[in-house]
């Protein structure tokens, strides 16, 4: 059994009941986006590299996930990627996919044979069709992975559905409060979320260090 705890974002936003009035956009729509949007970074940046610590813990801070070089000690390598392919047992390399920032996806499509012929071509093995596909599996852009560069673990492969829960606790529930600051004129909004993720089956995942 798993106990995965479940932490709650917090934020508040007092706006003036004049402002409310006036605006020519409905201003509540728009802050509550706001709201959706700040809380879905934070939730992003924690999924990758939260310690836990009030936090989800990430994927990349898991001890227990084990990691590959890739053969080169500043950037990646053709084999390193096949290597990472490769690492987890087949039950979760079907069902696997390559997380990475669009900076090490372009590093990535830049790679090149000795004969100066780029390794994944268009259409062949990373394709732009309906699912982009690197070695077959499909790869996800996610903003809060590490770039390339010397010591990073800029790529992530695994099944991440078996390998990691996210636990949606509370939804975003935004409380409007016209009593608090009513004597400054103000509404304060105060939106809450809880949510929880951590790794449950480590050996689902496996990642790629840049280094030689």
């Amino acid at each position: 059994l798993e106990e995965i705890p479940t932490h709650e974002l917090y934020a508040l936003v007092d706006i003036s009941e004049q402002e409310l009035e006036d605006s020519v956009f409905n201003l509540e729509q728009e802050m509550s986006l706001e709201f959706g949007e700040q809380f879905a970074k934070a939730e992003g940046t924690a999924f990758v590299s939260g310690n836990a610590v009030g936090k989800p813990e990430g994927f990349l801070t898991n001890s227990e996930i084990g990691t590959l070089n890739s053969g080169h000690a500043s950037t990646l390598t053709a084999d390193g990627l096949i290597s990472l392919y490769h690492e987890p047992k087949a039950e979760y390399a079907q069902n696997g996919s390559f997380i990475m920032s669009r900076s090490t996806l372009a590093a990535v499509r830049k790679l090149k044979t000795s004969s100066n012929d780029y390794v994944f071509q268009a259409g062949n093995q990373l394709s732009g069709g309906m699912v982009s596909t690197i070695l077959g599996a499909p790869y996800v852009q996610a903003t809060d992975m590490p770039a390339v560069g010397a010591g990073n673990k800029a790529i992530a492969f695994g099944d991440f559905r078996r390998g990691y829960m996210i636990v949606d606790r509370v939804n975003l529930a935004i409380l409007r409060d016209p009593f608090t600051q009513a004597t400054s004129g103000n509404v304060r909004y105060v939106a809450r979320k809880r949510i929880g993720g951590q790794v449950i089956l480590p050996e689902a995942i496996k990642t790629q260090t840049v280094s030689a």
